[in-house]
């Protein structure tokens, strides 16, 4: 489907607008840092400009940006894709798969609505109507939105699946991630080399190359992730077993600098951070990560639409 039709066919969400903006505001902080690189390097300079003991510099407020976005990543409650949130435990609901009988709350509901509709039912023919239509629509309500079903207290044996399932989810996000892990070490540090055979490996090089990182990992979101299209073909950012991996991908080119300046350290402690409570929550639960076992991911209780740009891919398994 054409970008355009596709776009047409979709109305924009709030949370994808939010995404768009967050991407128009890294374009101009991108646009700044190549202004900066080419006619005042020297402020790229993280080494000697950042802290507050030198001012406020543009070093500072970069350091502002990436870690503002780092720290959203803690927050349960925040605007962000359920792409991210999926590691929590409130935004798992059951599947058919794993389902076991446990959800007492529902039942209950149901339950009442239809006692509703009996006592209806000696009233008035209409009143038989009336209640038939309002069990239908109430059960179908209850089935359908998934911030409800998000409410009620699940059981554990309703969240977990049997093991041959949750050993087939592992097994396809090592195929995803694997290829990614090598891709990203070896393209960094042939890129990390190659700075360094011409003699440019440096600071404000290593600054704007953080830069490029922060401002396409929204492209990936927004528009095109070059990630998911070639190495993990999963079928859309909320489907994504990488998601919060874009902290220490950002963060990536700091490493060089680690040991010079607080804030290459600062920033790649709390990404790695980010990254291992994200990596042991699915060691813990990796029910929470796939769609089969997680009615939140799936596409018809997305309320994302972070594919407003383009078509989730087909996937097989």
């Amino acid at each position: 489907m054409a970008l355009s039709q596709r776009a047409k066919n979709l109305q924009a969400t709030g949370l994808f607008k939010q995404y768009a903006l967050r991407l128009a505001v890294r374009t101009i902080i991108f646009g700044y840092a190549i202004y900066l690189f080419v006619v005042h390097p020297e402020l790229l300079d993280v080494t000697e400009y950042f802290g507050i003991a030198h001012g406020f510099n543009s070093v500072d407020f970069f350091f502002i940006a990436i870690l503002v976005d780092i720290l959203s990543k803690f927050a349960p409650e925040a605007a962000i894709s359920m792409g991210s949130l999926k590691q929590y435990g409130r935004y798992q609901v059951p599947t058919a798969k794993t389902f076991r009988g446990g959800r007492e709350a529902l039942v209950s509901f149901v339950r009442s609505v239809v006692e509703d509709g009996k006592v209806a039912l000696v009233e008035t023919k209409d009143g038989v109507i009336d209640a038939a239509n309002q069990v239908v629509q109430s059960v179908g309500q209850v089935l359908r939105d998934i911030k409800l079903l998000r409410q009620i207290p699940f059981k554990e044996e309703d969240l977990t699946a049997d093991e041959e399932l949750i050993w087939d989810i592992r097994r396809n996000r090592v195929k995803e991630i694997v290829p990614v892990m090598i891709f990203w070490v070896v393209a960094n540090v042939l890129l990390g080399l190659g700075l360094w055979y011409f003699d440019v490996l440096n600071e404000r090089t290593i600054m704007l190359w953080t830069m490029f990182f922060f401002f396409f990992d929204m492209v990936c979101v927004v528009f095109w992730c070059p990630l998911q299209l070639f190495f993990m073909r999963n079928r859309c950012c909320t489907t994504c077993q990488i998601f919060n991996w874009d902290a220490i991908m950002t963060t990536t080119p700091l490493l060089l600098l680690f040991f010079e300046t607080p804030f290459a350290w600062l920033l790649v402690l709390l990404s790695v951070v980010v990254l291992l409570r994200w990596e042991l929550a699915f060691i813990r639960h990796p029910e929470r990560f796939d769609d089969r076992t997680n009615a939140s991911l799936r596409c018809a209780h997305c309320s994302d639409k972070l594919c407003y740009f383009r078509a989730p891919l087909e996937v097989k398994r």
